[in-house]
């Protein structure tokens, strides 16, 4: 089922956004998308986010039977976790974004794709918990300076037990990120942390602690030819996914991604340091 997801936004020329969202994969019962998409969709339409529909994919044959064209969107957004995708539906969407297209890539998709080179290009870094000796891991020290290990150090990608934790805003000039506190509380979800991948040139602009006393990157962005990219790593299941700050973070994501603006606001009852928020954004 081929879909489009409208974003009302005041950038450029009052224009609304066109995405197209690929979901449907969770071949061994992780990532439950029919439930994260049920609790995002109502939170997306708090953010005038109308007319929610997504390209259901079960698997590589679902993909490939798609028959929409991905420059008819200003973004897609990728919520799907399958070991790969079809190579010639990720040639295509390589070709979208390198002519000015944009992807936003969450949670589980980082976790998939496996040793497809064209995704790894796009997010830079992934969860690649199979391979230590894969590419070069990307983390941040107490004094948020880049700690870089080469392949074959630091071990392959892995989380923390489901739990709460702190965000921590890293670049709070960007776009994404303005006007967010300095850190907020998660509600439980997946840490991931000791992303591994062929460029760690990023810009990150969140980190968590993980449990190895690293900062994790939780949310950075690149450009790929002239497209823009936005990954975001938390929104596991129901507990993660109807977070405040995740949503808020992904409506964001979505809106920078396609016009290199956001003027989407912070709600009110965005967490704060100690305390993690679910349920609908609100904008008192």
């Amino acid at each position: 089922m081929s879909c489009s997801l409208t974003l009302e936004v005041s950038a450029q020329d009052d224009l609304p956004v066109q995405t197209l969202i690929i979901t449907g994969a969770a071949p061994y019962g992780y990532h439950p998308w029919e439930e994260n998409i049920e609790l995002i969709k109502p939170r997306l339409e708090a953010f005038d986010v109308a007319d929610t529909e997504y390209h259901i994919a079960r698997g590589l044959e679902d993909w490939r039977k798609w028959d929409g064209d991905y420059s008819n969107y200003d973004a897609i957004v990728i919520i799907y976790y399958w070991s790969q995708a079809p190579r010639e539906e990720l040639e295509k969407l390589d070709r979208y974004v390198r002519s000015g297209g944009s992807l936003v890539i969450v949670h589980s998709s980082l976790a998939g794709f496996w040793e497809q080179a064209l995704f790894d290009q796009w997010t830079g870094i992934a969860y690649r918990e199979r391979d230590a000796d894969y590419g070069h891991a990307l983390s941040f020290n107490e004094q948020q300076h880049r700690v870089i290990q080469p392949p074959g150090e630091g071990g392959g990608s892995a989380h923390a037990s489901i739990d709460t934790f702190r965000i921590h805003t890293r670049l709070p000039e960007h776009p994404i990120m303005k006007d967010l506190p300095a850190s907020w509380m998660q509600s439980p979800d997946e840490l991931y942390y000791n992303l591994r991948g062929p460029n760690t040139n990023l810009q990150v602009l969140a980190t968590a602690r993980a449990p190895d006393g690293s900062f994790a990157p939780q949310a950075w962005v690149r450009h790929h030819g002239e497209g823009r990219i936005f990954c975001l790593t938390p929104g596991h299941h129901a507990p993660g996914a109807s977070s405040v700050g995740f949503i808020t973070l992904l409506a964001r994501g979505i809106e920078w991604a396609a016009t290199g603006a956001v003027t989407l606001p912070v709600p009110s009852n965005f967490p704060g340091k100690n305390e993690p928020v679910t349920g609908l954004p609100h904008f008192d």
